[in-house]
């Protein structure tokens, strides 16, 4: 048995996605009363055509990136209140018959956010073998920093729960989202649970971003995120191993047993001495950076309960 209409919000960002807009749209509204295209800037008819089809249409006159669109999109769904709501892109890429799929964990009350995964489903021969190895290390990357266990952290196939698009207050850039709303909802206690998907490479406008590009990208947002809450991770590991070679050197160099082949022991104990310095100014770094987030997090600890009390 299919879901009340009323309960599902269709929300697709959309860039000169002419092409296949109208499909997706009129594909979508057999499974929602509700489709919202949020055109980040087109250049094309993409507008024009998704109003066609039937769709609400809001319309930025710049190209922001999708984490902005999304964000603008989540603000309207906001404002209608429904039990569920639905991202899927407007490239093709995504099957709207699957929104049966992805939605019913969150319609049961059994999640807060659905991931639709490819590496879960039937068709993980037709990933491109570079895909896969992009995906499989921000997978790690994605999972070392929120304690999850997620397969397909980059699929912008998603459900959410009316509770999980209050909790998201995001500062994400352009492919950055997929990965910070993980992070975020996992931080804030929501339900995540994937599901399988297929997903279509063969579309006519489905890459915005090279995958190098966006995977280089998303990779060091989320190499930042990870020095900004976890520095002794990022500073602390790095300042103890030059801190640990640097000293080793020095002492070395006072026994004056060359290690360093075809340096002389001034040269070698020099060395030694820059290495331990960088040690020590990393370990100095770590230590004040933890200080500072566990500062911020207590402040923000602080503030939530502030506003839970008001």
């Amino acid at each position: 048995m299919e879901p009340p209409r009323s309960d599902i919000i269709v929300l697709i960002p959309a860039y000169n996605e002419e092409l296949t807009i109208t499909s997706i749209v009129m594909l979508s509204k057999k499974f929602s009363d509700r489709v919202i295209v949020v055109d980040d800037g087109s250049r094309d008819r993409t507008s024009e055509l998704a109003i066609m089809a039937g769709a609400e249409v809001i319309r930025s006159e710049t190209n922001m990136g999708k984490a902005e669109a999304l964000m603008t999109g989540f603000q309207r769904c906001r404002e209608l209140h429904t039990k569920c709501i639905v991202m899927i892109d407007g490239d093709g890429q995504m099957d709207p018959a699957l929104i049966p799929q992805i939605t019913a964990p969150v319609l049961k009350g059994e999640a807060d956010l659905v991931i639709g995964s490819r590496f879960l489903g039937d068709d993980l021969k037709n990933i491109p073998r570079y895909r896969k190895l992009g995906l499989w290390v921000l997978n790690r990357v994605v999972n070392f920093s929120s304690s999850s266990n997620i397969t397909d952290s980059q699929s912008g196939y998603r459900a959410l729960s009316h509770s999980a698009l209050d909790n998201i207050t995001l500062n994400s850039n352009k492919y950055n989202i997929e990965s910070d709303m993980i992070i975020h909802l996992q931080e804030k206690g929501m339900r995540i649970v994937e599901v399988p998907v297929s997903i279509r490479y063969d579309v006519p406008n489905g890459h915005k971003q090279t995958p190098t590009h966006q995977g280089l990208s998303v990779m060091g947002h989320i190499v930042s995120y990870i020095g900004y809450r976890h520095p002794l991770i990022i500073f602390g590991v790095p300042g103890t191993f030059f801190f640990l070679m640097g000293g080793f050197i020095c002492m070395a160099t006072f026994i004056e047993w060359p290690i360093l082949f075809n340096w002389t022991l001034v040269s070698q104990g020099i060395a030694g001495t820059v290495i331990l310095g960088i040690g020590i100014f990393l370990m100095f770094a770590a230590l004040m950076l933890n200080s500072l987030a566990l500062l911020m997090s207590n402040l923000k600890m602080i503030r939530e309960e502030k506003k839970r009390m008001t």
